[in-house]
C-alpha cells in the first residue's frame, strides 16, 4: 500500500502531537512528584475497602468514631468543597490580578469537573441513593444536629471532586513547590472529603470517585491551557487587560 506525502505529513503531525502531550504529562509529574506520588498512593490504598465490605457496612463501620468537636466543625469545614466557595475563590483570584491563563485553568477545570459530575449524578446514576435512604432501620448511627440530609443523587460526591480539583490546581499553579505545602493540601482535601461521610451525606465510593474526577480534571485542563501560545492578554490579569483595552478604545 502506498501513501501520499500529505498522508505521511498527517501521521507525522499526529506523532508529534502525541509526543508533545506525553512530554507535558511527564513535566507535570516531575515538577509535582511528591504531591502525585502521595495522591497516587492514597488512591491506590483507598481502593482496598471495596474488597472488604459493601458500601453500607463500611459506612456503618466508619461512623463508629465521632467527637463533639468534629460535630461542630464538620458542617462548616465541608463547605470548603462547595461549588459556591470555589466560584468565590475564583472571583478573589481575579481581583488579586491573577493572570487570565491561571483563571482559565481554575475556571475551566471547574466547568469540566462539574459537567462530568452532573452527568454521572443526573443521567447515568440517578438511581444511586444517599446513605440516609439505604441505612438499615435498626442501626442507630450518630448524626450531626441541624444538618439536612439528602436522599438522592449520591454518586459521585461533588464536594469531594471540587476540593480535590482545588488542591490539585493550587499545587500545579504554585511557583514554590514546597513539600510541606503538598502534604497540607492533601490533608485538606482528605478531611473535607471525609466530612461528607461523617455528615452521612455520601458513601465512601462517592467520595473516592469524586476525588479521581477532580484530580484528573485539574491535570487535563492545566496541560491543555499551558500549551496554548495564545494572545498576550492570556498572561495578563483581567485588570491589566481591561486597562490596555480601554486605552486602545480611547485612542
Amino acid at each position: 500500500m502506498s501513501f501520499e506525502p500529505a498522508q505521511w505529513t498527517g501521521y507525522d503531525d499526529q506523532y508529534k502531537n502525541s509526543m508533545k502531550q506525553l512530554t507535558a504529562i511527564r513535566m507535570v509529574w516531575y515538577e509535582n512528584k511528591l504531591f502525585f506520588y502521595l495522591l497516587t498512593a492514597l488512591l491506590l490504598i483507598g481502593f482496598l475497602p471495596f474488597f472488604l465490605l459493601d458500601k453500607v457496612s463500611f459506612l456503618i463501620w466508619l461512623k463508629q468514631w465521632h467527637h463533639p468537636l468534629v460535630d461542630c466543625m464538620a458542617p462548616y469545614w465541608t463547605w470548603l468543597g462547595d461549588g459556591i466557595m470555589y466560584i468565590a475563590l475564583l472571583w478573589m483570584m481575579a481581583l488579586w490580578r491573577v493572570s487570565c491563563r491561571k483563571l482559565l485553568i481554575m475556571g475551566g477545570g471547574f466547568v469540566f469537573m462539574s459537567i462530568v459530575v452532573q452527568l454521572l449524578k443526573r443521567v447515568f446514576y440517578t438511581h444511586m441513593l444517599r446513605p440516609i435512604a439505604l441505612l438499615p432501620g435498626d442501626k442507630a448511627l450518630h448524626l450531626v444536629d441541624r444538618v439536612p440530609l439528602s436522599k438522592e443523587l449520591s454518586f459521585p460526591s461533588g464536594h469531594s471532586a471540587t476540593i480535590f480539583l482545588l488542591v490539585a490546581v493550587i499545587q500545579l499553579l504554585a511557583e514554590n513547590k514546597n513539600k510541606m505545602y503538598s502534604v497540607l493540601l492533601l490533608g485538606l482535601a482528605l478531611t473535607v472529603a471525609y466530612s461528607r461521610i461523617y455528615l452521612c451525606q455520601h458513601f465512601y465510593i462517592d467520595v473516592y470517585v469524586g476525588a479521581w474526577i477532580g484530580t484528573i480534571a485539574a491535570v487535563l485542563v492545566y496541560i491543555a491551557v499551558m500549551q496554548v501560545n495564545g494572545p498576550k492578554w492570556l498572561d495578563r490579569s483581567i485588570y491589566g487587560w481591561l486597562c490596555t483595552h480601554g486605552k486602545g478604545i480611547k485612542k
